[in-house]
Parts: structure tokens; C-alpha cells; sequence
């Protein structure tokens, strides 16, 4: 049997600009747009062969749902130029944990932290 990620979800105080950080940052493209579904707004990002499902918080949820540490620690994004995609995004204002240096298995990463506290892990694998 064939497997293959079919989506991240991202639980977001604001999904429209979770969604546009994906969008503008990486080439993400709307894959569905805002809606409301089962009590929060709810949209999506492709982003190259994954989804990113995002949803907003619901009526009895707090921002407790949007902190880092609910079992999923970070997720990858492998990247091209490492080195200029950190520049751009630090003069955009993202925050990095790591700044690019060695990963593993003589890869190039970094760490960023994208909106409500999702750990990002920039990839660039070896030629």
C-alpha cells in the first residue's frame, strides 16, 4: 500500500494570515478559500504536494490551541538557496530559532517560527 502525507493542519488565531505567510514566503497556492466549518474559519494552502489545512479557533477553544508543544514539533520545507530565502525572510521580519548551518546527513537548515508559534525547519539538501 502506497502512503504519502496528505496535509499538515495549522491551528491559527487568524487563518487568512497563517494562510498568506505560506502563500508569500514559500509559493504556496490557495487551495480552498476562507470558509466557516464546524464553528471556524477554514481555508487551505498547497504547498508544492502537501496541504496545509489552517483553521481558525473555535468558540470554546483559547489561544492555548495555537502553542507550540500540542505533539507536533515542527514540519519541513525544503528550500533552494538557503541562505537567500533566510535573508528574505528576515528582512520580512521572521523570527528565526536557528539561522542556517549544518543538518543532518550534510543537508543545510535553519529554523523560523511562523504565525502562532509553528516551528518551521528550512531544508537544503546536498547536490
Amino acid at each position: 500500500m502506497a502512503s504519502r502525507t496528505h496535509h499538515v493542519h495549522h491551528v491559527a488565531k487568524d487563518p487568512q494570515a497563517a494562510a498568506d505567510f505560506y502563500i508569500n514566503h514559500f509559493g504556496g497556492e490557495l487551495f480552498t478559500p476562507e470558509i466557516e466549518y464546524r464553528g471556524s474559519s477554514y481555508i487551505s494552502v498547497m504547498l508544492g504536494e502537501v496541504e496545509i489545512r489552517i483553521r481558525g479557533l473555535r468558540d470554546d477553544e483559547d489561544d492555548s490551541m495555537a502553542k507550540v508543544g500540542r505533539g507536533l514539533h515542527h514540519f519541513g520545507i525544503q528550500v533552494e538557496g538557503i541562505d537567500e530565502v533566510a535573508e528574505r525572510l528576515e528582512k520580512a521580519g521572521v523570527v528565526f530559532t536557528k539561522k542556517p548551518g549544518d543538518g543532518v546527513l550534510g543537508s543545510r537548515t535553519a529554523f523560523i517560527i511562523a504565525p502562532d508559534n509553528v516551528v518551521i525547519e528550512l531544508v537544503e539538501e546536498p547536490e
